[in-house]
């Protein structure tokens, strides 16, 4: 007895609170510490997929930029072959176009302002008109090929001419402003044999283009494309161009905005920055040095990471431009900032939670031991059910007090956690959503050249590791243009996506691509390579069939070259290889086409 007095009285009601205290800190700790790991956890995933996801959907847009602007400037390309190839065709009947020709005067200032025009200049103030009397009858003709071009691209045109190894320089533009210079006389002869375009046409074949350069009447961004032509007997005659105004297409080119500091910009091929505006981008505002622009110049396609932003940049192939949009990391991040902005409430509601029930069981905790027991102790099971990840489980409210009020604070930060859950799961779909987006035609809804360039990539590696087994069907359309120009381009779009209809449903086990506005492949697997002459055949009598059905409008007569190549191991290390053979084979067909029908 006397032992027992001399012990430190511990009273129970004091020690029935230590324990319920300690107990309640622990299981606090425990709970606040599974729950920020878990938040740290998700938060740290979510960056990570996050990031991925919206630098390749932004990287697949400016892919996308690059390759419109490609297909603009084909589409640029276009008129330059017509003309070239109208002309050639003049040849074959020189004679009778010189007789039956007008003379083009100089240009005139008093030609109403807007108004085009059709004009002739000489190369040197010493020549005569006499001295190339048959070339301006001759091209007086071109008039009829160059007034419908030029005033339906009127804005996107400024000019269109030839220059003749003979001195002989006929136009097709709006001359109203020689009413606003002195020296009209030198707008009379110009000595064009020193031109870049000059040179470059009569050296070489094919289409060429001249450097960017800004247009001397002021009307912007101008490039200049061309061909030279051949007279009958092939004997290079002189040079067919046309001025583009690119005004529009840079601006459409550089239209990339992912938030609040992106900018967009152009390099040439030789790493200049390109701008419609007299004032060029400074060079120290876009953040790159000088080697950084060179590296992006050279690669292909890519992303380049510094510390605050992502340079993301795709050539544009013709011209050797490379479009580049730099993006800020905080534009990338944000969904991830907003959701550590709404854990950082949640776990500062949770330690003012966790801190309001430890005051309450001190002060209530001596008067209500017995009836706190059983509700502090469900509590803390529902604490621990949810710590361990099931946020589908509710805290028991047993009655109205406290304990009620800890387990509602508890609940309203799990559905806090499940907020967050959800909002990760929306981000991650809206990510896909965008990937499929990127890889979509539009016109036809089958898959695009960027779906093409990533189902390439695939089949090079499996190339490499001795799996591949598959063949490349190429489809090219007939007489698009022709449907474009007589029935307009709405006629031409039904044929286009008439003509994928058909390919689908022939080759109805195989991926179709749209790589170009008239073109598509067929990727053969399994049993469409099994079965490719056949299917190849069936193409091809479904559309020999539409041509004699008289119940089809024209632009339902669908016509189109076909080119097949299998792949060979022993001829093909990459993919690159069949295409090319494929895409001969085709052209030998539109080439036999064309000889069928006298074209």
């Amino acid at each position: 007895m006397e032992k027992y007095r001399k012990m430190k009285r511990v009273p129970i009601r004091r020690r029935l609170m230590f324990l319920v205290l300690l107990t309640t800190i622990i299981t606090a700790i425990s709970v606040m510490a599974i729950s920020i790991t878990s938040m740290v956890k998700i938060k740290e995933e979510s960056e990570e997929t996050l990031t991925f996801h919206l630098k390749q959907n932004i990287k697949s847009l400016v892919e996308q930029k690059a390759l419109n602007t490609d297909l603009k400037l084909e589409h640029y390309e276009n008129y330059i072959i017509f003309i070239t190839d109208y002309i050639q065709d003049m040849y074959k009947n020189a004679s009778e176009l010189i007789k039956t020709g007008k003379y083009i005067d100089a240009p005139r200032p008093s030609t109403p302002k807007g108004v085009f025009a059709m004009s002739g200049i000489l190369a040197f103030e010493n020549m005569k008109p006499k001295d190339v009397y048959d070339e301006i009858m001759f091209f007086s003709h071109l008039e009829n090929a160059w007034k419908p071009i030029a005033e339906e691209n009127d804005g996107l045109i400024d000019t269109v001419y030839l220059g003749t190894r003979n001195g002989f320089l006929p136009s097709y533009d709006k001359y109203s402003y020689l009413t606003a210079v002195a020296d009209q006389n030198k707008y009379l002869y110009y000595n064009y044999y020193e031109s870049e375009w000059y040179k470059k046409g009569m050296k070489q074949d094919g289409l060429f283009y001249t450097g960017l350069y800004k247009d001397s009447q002021g009307r912007g961004l101008t490039i200049t494309i061309g061909k030279g032509f051949n007279d009958a007997k092939g004997v290079r005659q002189g040079v067919n161009c046309a001025d583009f105004n690119l005004t529009g297409l840079y601006d459409e080119m550089i239209n990339i905005n992912f938030g609040i500091g992106t900018t967009s910009f152009a390099f040439s091929s030789e790493g200049k920055l390109i701008s419609p505006d007299a004032n060029e981008l400074d060079l120290n505002k876009i953040g790159l040095s000088k080697d950084e622009i060179s590296s992006i110049v050279k690669e292909k396609n890519g992303i380049l990471e510094k510390e605050d932003s992502y340079y993301v940049h795709a050539k544009v192939k013709r011209v050797g431009w490379t479009i580049c949009a730099r993006v800020p990391k905080k534009i990338v991040l944000e969904s991830v900032s907003v959701m550590e902005e709404t854990m950082r409430i949640s776990i500062i509601s949770t330690i003012v939670g966790l801190a309001i029930i430890t005051l309450i069981v001190i002060l209530i905790a001596e008067r209500l031991t017995k009836s706190i027991t059983r509700p502090m102790e469900q509590l803390g099971d529902d604490m621990n059910v949810i710590g361990q990840g099931n946020l589908e489980h509710k805290a028991a409210i047993l009655r109205n007090d406290e304990v009620g009020d800890v387990a509602m604070q508890l609940n309203a930060m799990v559905e806090k956690l499940k907020s967050v859950n959800v909002s990760l799961k929306n981000t991650q779909q809206h990510a896909q959503m965008m990937t499929e987006l990127a890889i979509k035609d539009t016109l036809t809804g089958v898959r695009n050249r960027t779906a093409y360039n990533n189902e390439a990539g695939k089949l090079d590696l499996s190339i490499k590791n001795g799996s591949a087994e598959f063949g490349i069907v190429m489809v090219d359309m007939n007489y698009l243009k022709r449907t474009n120009d007589i029935y307009g381009h709405e006629h031409g779009d039904i044929a286009i996506k008439k003509l994928c209809e058909i390919v689908c449903n022939v080759f109805a086990h195989s991926p179709v691509f749209r790589v170009g506005g008239d073109e598509f492949i067929v990727i053969l697997r399994n049993k469409d390579l099994n079965n490719a002459d056949k299917l190849i055949f069936t193409l091809k009598e479904h559309l020999l069939s539409l041509e004699s059905n008289t119940e089809l409008e024209p632009w339902e007569k669908v016509s189109a070259a076909i080119g097949y190549a299998k792949f060979d191991k022993d001829v093909d290390k990459t993919i690159e290889s069949v295409f090319k053979r494929a895409d001969e084979a085709m052209y030998s067909c539109k080439k036999d086409m064309k000889a069928v029908r006298n074209e």
